[in-house]
């Protein structure tokens, strides 16, 4: 057959006309039959193919006619157009040619085209009336597959394959693209059959990157919206009787847009599209929309959203692959975003849990379950059924909509108990208690989540967990991506991350970008220049409203710790200066704060570990507003280092100390008597008459802060005192274990058992540790704790006498009764036997003075 066509297609042997139309009624539709039967893998298939495609190209227009006409039926040619069709189809989806074979594949897609455009009258002229559905689905369906293969895409070619292409061939695309636009507009009232089944199709054919195609492509779809509109509501696939009464209008193109907004985010993140197709859509679309005199509003209300989904869909392929995960994550809520706006429940949940899946990969348990939530907020504590748009991959099982609901809690719970944010896992506990024990009365269930919860309060007080640091970030410069571009940010920082830490990481995630030095707004040579700005810069969590209740009573720090730092929307932050003007130098008196106060678009946690700053306001606070904010704070702090200390006994007793040394003894700003010199003065008053409110409330805080220190230093005594008879005990105990060997060991023996004796056993070596153990001294006080313990051993002997014995010992008055007195004279004695200098160990001296009472 190959040498008997090869024949018939040369030009020196007469007219072949009737030789290829017998061929053609004897071998065609046994080859087409053939080849749909034959399987890929057998060798003889490229040859079958080869046969077939060699009589169509030797047939003719009236080779088709005589063709067509042979048929006995009409059903009988809609068998042969499905068959060939089909084949068509298959042989551009599956080639059976290798994909190096270039001449032999082009010269299959000329025939092919040829082929379709032979059929498109045919199916016009037998197959419009009455119309044949199945016909036109088919050829619009083989059209489109035969477009966009990928041995036409040129763009995807090198240079040379592409010119040569062109050269030998065509670029038979835009013809293609010619013939399905002209089928598409001659389908009449038919066209609603269509409508949304070719909206796919079509749109990943617009989307080829050929501006002649595209142009030729994109009028089609706002046919396809004024198709929709116009057919009848009350007849499925027709326009009934729409043109004799125009209430019986469907009225709005809903199928056509749920499923462009669809595909167009399959298609798009998928790969195909660029910023020139969404302007060319744009204006098309645009243009069609604003001189139609119905489809005025939705229409130019859809262009317009679908230009933005573009937009976004474009701006998340290209960071989707990034190495930074903000980016990605950012991208996706801005998807989700979008989604939530325009209703799209299957979307919205889509990308709901492409960004669980992205919170997972990086641990962030807190922030997948804050995504979760969003899918569980759309259901309802019912039994209903559960539709198609509200199903969850990850519960494939659940029916109905309470099942769902409570799957995606329990999965909820157990990420918020990961992320130790147990107060908001306790908040879907109890929403699921109450289901469990008014509405479904699942007892089981019911103890199961009361257990849960019980453990949960006991985690709060006892597991340890850091308070979340907060940080801002702004990005200057045009060459950061759209959705950082000049914008402000605020972070939380992870697990114990600082802000050295912090900007490592920020600045790792954008190798290009400069850190700046100052906290001031730059200008527009930095926020317009092509580089990347970065400003980092700590910032102090505001408690919400809603909690501060928290704070104005005693209450356990580790609960008031979690409302300080989760759930806040406001952040601040405070860039202190001097005042030219003032005469006060640099005093406190001149220590002015420029304090900025944001708000975010969202509570942090959130779904991210970072939001944009919606608004931003900044004023100054004087110097004795400073003044009164920092009395505050202290005050604060020692109640709650008191509160602390009176819940939990194993607290270390260092910060306590400290914080009261540092107020008693400040070395720094001078504490509150810079204060009383500062403002608290007459002068003061006549200089600045308006802040008398302001010097009451400094009068008040200072003088609330003398009981409160009180309250500190006699649980500071106390808790020392009580460390220090354990230290005694254990000090004594060992002296007499160590007292009982000596006198246990031969001093003239001449073997080892003396060095036995004086080695301590395990046991012993134990209590040395458990007894050093139960102390809080630092290496610094090292040499003062082994003084105090030698006082210690002395005084132990001197205070089991009597007073009056003890007065006479140190040569004190016996008018002197005071025990202060009478530790001058225990001073006096010791220092020169223990070669102590006064002054350095002044302080180690004292305490051993204060703690004598206790051992009396």
């Amino acid at each position: 057959m190959n040498n008997i066509l090869g024949l018939l297609h040369r030009k020196d042997i007469g007219s072949t006309v009737y030789d290829i139309r017998d061929i053609m009624f004897i071998l065609l539709r046994t080859v087409i039959q053939s080849s749909i039967q034959m399987d890929r893998d057998n060798p003889l298939v490229g040859n079958l193919v080869a046969i077939m495609l060699g009589i169509f190209r030797s047939m003719r227009q009236e080779h088709y006619s005589w063709y067509v006409n042979h048929f006995a039926t009409r059903y009988d040619l809609m068998d042969f157009l499905t068959e060939i069709l089909h084949v068509f189809k298959d042989l551009v989806s599956f080639p059976v040619f290798p994909s190096d074979w270039m001449d032999m594949i082009m010269h299959q897609n000329i025939v092919i085209l040829e082929s379709l455009k032979h059929f498109t009258n045919i199916i016009l002229e037998k197959f419009f009336v009455p119309f044949e559905k199945q016909v036109w689905s088919n050829f619009f369906h083989c059209s489109i597959a035969f477009l966009i293969q990928p041995s036409l895409q040129l763009d995807q070619f090198t240079e040379n394959k592409t010119s040569t292409i062109l050269l030998r061939y065509r670029d038979i695309r835009k013809e293609t693209a010619i013939e399905i636009r002209k089928m598409w507009f001659s389908l009449g009232e038919n066209k609603i059959q269509f409508v949304p089944q070719l909206v796919g199709p079509l749109l990943e054919m617009s989307l080829i990157p050929e501006p002649e195609l595209r142009q030729a492509t994109i009028p089609i779809f706002f046919d396809m919206m004024q198709a929709e509109y116009c057919s009848s509501r009350y007849i499925n696939e027709s326009y009934g009787d729409t043109r004799r009464n125009n209430a019986h209008y469907k009225g709005n193109f809903n199928d056509f847009e749920n499923e462009m907004i669809e595909k167009l985010d399959i298609l798009v993140e998928g790969g195909r599209g660029d910023n020139e197709y969404k302007e060319m859509f744009y204006h098309i679309m645009m243009e069609n929309c604003r001189n139609h005199n119905t489809l005025k509003v939705d229409g130019t209300n859809f262009v317009v959203i679908a230009a933005k989904l573009m937009e976004r869909l474009l701006e998340y392929r290209c960071i989707i692959n990034d190495e930074s995960k903000e980016n990605r994550m950012a991208c996706t809520v801005s998807l989700l975003q979008f989604y939530s706006e325009v209703n799209r429940k299957e979307m919205y949940i889509r990308y709901v849990n492409k960004l669980c899946d992205l919170h997972m990969e990086f641990d962030n348990y807190t922030e997948a379950a804050f995504t979760l939530k969003l899918h569980s907020n759309l259901l309802m504590w019912n039994d209903t059924a559960l539709s198609s748009l509200l199903r969850s991959q990850r519960h494939p099982l659940c029916q109905t909509h309470r099942q769902l609901k409570e799957a995606l809690y329990h999965e909820i719970i157990d990420y918020f108990d990961q992320g130790k944010m147990w107060e908001s896992a306790l908040v879907m506990c109890k929403e699921l208690a109450e289901q469990y024990e008014e509405k479904v009365f699942d007892y089981m269930s019911l103890s199961g989540i009361h257990r849960k919860m019980a453990e949960f309060y006991e985690k709060i007080l006892k597991e340890m967990r850091h308070e979340s640091e907060y940080f801002r970030v702004a990005f200057y410069g045009l060459k950061f991506p759209e959705f950082l571009r000049n914008k402000i940010f605020i972070y939380r920082g992870k697990e114990y991350e600082r802000l050295s830490d912090f900007c490592t990481r920020i600045l790792t995630q954008h190798p290009a970008a400069e850190l700046m030095q100052t906290l001031t707004t730059p200008g527009h040579d930095i926020t317009h220049s092509d580089g990347q700005y970065i400003q980092v810069n700590s910032v102090e969590p505001m408690m919400a409203e809603e909690n501060e209740k928290y704070g104005e009573k005693i209450v356990a720090q580790q609960i008031l710790k979690y409302y300080q730092t989760n759930n806040v929307q406001k952040f601040k932050f405070s860039r202190p200066y001097r005042d030219g003007k003032s005469t006060s130098g640099d005093s406190v008196a001149n220590l002015w704060l420029e304090r900025t106060i944001m708000k975010t678009t969202y509570p942090l946690p959130g779904i991210l570990r970072w939001f944009p700053v919606e608004s931003a306001e900044t004023f100054k606070i004087s110097p004795i507003e400073h003044a009164i904010e920092t009395m505050e704070a202290t005050n604060k702090s020692i109640r709650n280092l008191v509160i602390a200390h009176r819940d939990d006994e194993t607290l270390p007793i260092n910060p306590l100390s400290m914080k009261i040394n540092g107020i008693v003894d400040p070395a720094v700003m001078g504490g509150f008597r810079k204060y009383e010199e500062a403002f608290l003065t007459d002068e003061y008053l006549e200089q600045n008459p308006d802040d008398v409110h302001f010097v009451v409330k400094l009068k008040e805080l200072i003088a609330q802060q003398i009981p409160i220190l009180e309250i500190a230093v006699y649980t500071s005594d106390l808790k020392f005192e009580r460390e220090f008879v354990t230290m005694r005990r254990g000090m004594s105990a060992q002296m007499s274990l160590d007292s009982n060997r000596l006198s246990e060991t031969s001093m003239g023996s001449n073997d080892s058992g003396l060095s036995k004796s004086m080695q301590p056993n395990r046991s012993q070596t134990s209590s040395i540790k458990s007894t050093f153990a139960n102390f809080n001294f630092n290496a610094a006080n090292l040499t003062r704790f082994f003084v105090g313990v030698a006082i210690l051993a002395v005084l132990d002997n001197l205070l089991s006498r009597s007073i009056s014995d003890l007065k006479g010992l140190f040569g004190v008055s016996s008018s002197v009764s005071s025990t202060t007195k009478l530790l001058v004279g225990v001073v006096k004695l010791l220092l020169p036997l223990l070669q102590i200098d006064v002054v350095s160990f002044s302080g180690g001296v004292a305490v051993i003075g204060v703690r004598v009472p206790v051992y009396h």
